[in-house]
């Protein structure tokens, strides 16, 4: 052994290792401060970029989740209209049929045809008010829906505006002039069956239009599903990449700190080595 007051290499031995505890002793109490094992890109520059980016993924498809939600307030209300529009047509029909009846007087026939304009009238209000956050996709001019549902641009679904005003395409009352009206002057003559298999025609189209928003709606909803499981599994795969495991922090934790202990002991060991060298000259 030599023995040495300049070199002293025992005690810087045991210096860098106590330096080395130390700063592994920092970083696990990071850990279990923070929660994190990557906290920054100065731990695993490549782990935080990949974090870093699913981070940002799901904060569009947090974005396209809020538009989702919007599109279905939208499809919803004007749906819940529709199908409103659909049943008063029922009624509408009923009412139609019988006013056809050529034993009934010019009195009678045009009673049923009030009452006809009347429903007519109320399916036209709901289709004006048919509004969610000032979106309607039931009355005239009303634009098409585009929804996103992805976390890029691109990924968007769109749901087709339905004119059910009257005389917009589907909706028609087959009258001389557009509902609503305020009485039945614009009935001139006793309708016919003709009359009434027109109107029929317009049924299915109004039918075929309810179908469309349901089919729309339903799409919205399982894009929503979809969406939110991509959420939580990205949120999944950050934390297996980036959280702490805090169970085996604490018990490294406890470990570091009985090396610790040791790592003092061997420094007082190694300072108490060159006094030795005292026995020499006594």
């Amino acid at each position: 052994m030599t023995f040495s007051v300049h070199s002293m290499a025992a005690v810087n031995s045991a210096l860098q290792h106590m330096s080395m505890l130390q700063r592994e002793s920092a970083a696990v109490h990071t850990r279990i401060a923070t929660g994190l094992k990557v906290g920054s890109a100065s731990d695993n520059g490549t782990v935080w970029a990949m974090a870093h980016g699913m981070r940002a993924d799901n904060e569009s498809r947090g974005s396209a989740l809020t538009s989702m939600d919007l599109g279905i307030g939208v499809v919803e209300t004007a749906l819940a209209a529709s199908e409103g529009i659909s049943d008063l047509m029922v009624e509408m029909h009923g009412k139609l049929v019988a006013a056809t009846d050529t034993t009934l007087d010019e009195q009678s026939w045009r009673s049923l045809m009030t009452d006809f304009i009347e429903l007519g009238n109320q399916a036209q209000r709901l289709a004006e008010n048919a509004s969610f956050n000032d979106l309607n996709l039931l009355e005239s001019g009303g634009e098409d829906l585009s929804v996103l549902i992805g976390s890029t641009p691109g990924q968007t679904l769109t749901i087709a505006a339905e004119d059910l005003t009257d005389g917009g395409g589907i909706f028609d009352a087959g009258l001389a002039a557009n509902l609503p009206q305020s009485d039945n002057a614009i009935v001139t003559t006793q309708p016919t069956s003709a009359d009434v298999t027109a109107f029929e025609s317009s049924m299915s189209d109004v039918t075929a239009s309810v179908s469309r928003l349901g089919v729309g709606l339903k799409s919205l909803e399982i894009q929503k599903t979809l969406l939110v499981k991509q959420i939580d599994v990205t949120e999944a795969g950050i934390g297996n990449l980036v959280d702490a495991d805090l169970g085996r922090d604490s018990a490294r934790l406890q470990a570091l700190r009985v090396r610790e202990e040791l790592g003092v002991q061997a420094l007082e060991i190694a300072n108490r080595a060159p006094r030795v060298i005292l026995n020499f000259f006594q």
